[in-house]
């Protein structure tokens, strides 16, 4: 009977190191999505700020933080605030 437990408990072991090895994955890939989400987000980031400079000239922005929507307004040196 002894036997039969610790078998028992040897495939369940057995079990979670797979579980914990896919999960191990799963967050890795999820790291490389949100990394490229980044990479996205500031070439966006990049490219509105080219685009200001281009027709507004060179004037500061601030990024703020709007937790009702979840993303970022931008407020120009000019007072002219962008919203999502």
């Amino acid at each position: 009977m002894k036997t039969e437990i610790t078998f028992t408990l040897e495939m369940k072991w057995q079990e979670r190191a797979k579980l914990r090895a896919e999960g191990a994955k799963l967050r890795a890939e999820g790291a490389k999505l949100r990394a490229e989400g980044a990479k996205l987000r500031a070439e966006g980031d990049k490219l509105w700020a080219e685009a200001i400079l281009e027709i507004k000239g060179n004037i500061t922005l601030e990024w703020t933080w709007v937790s009702e929507k979840s993303d970022y307004k931008c407020t120009l040196e000019t007072g002219e605030v962008f919203e999502p």
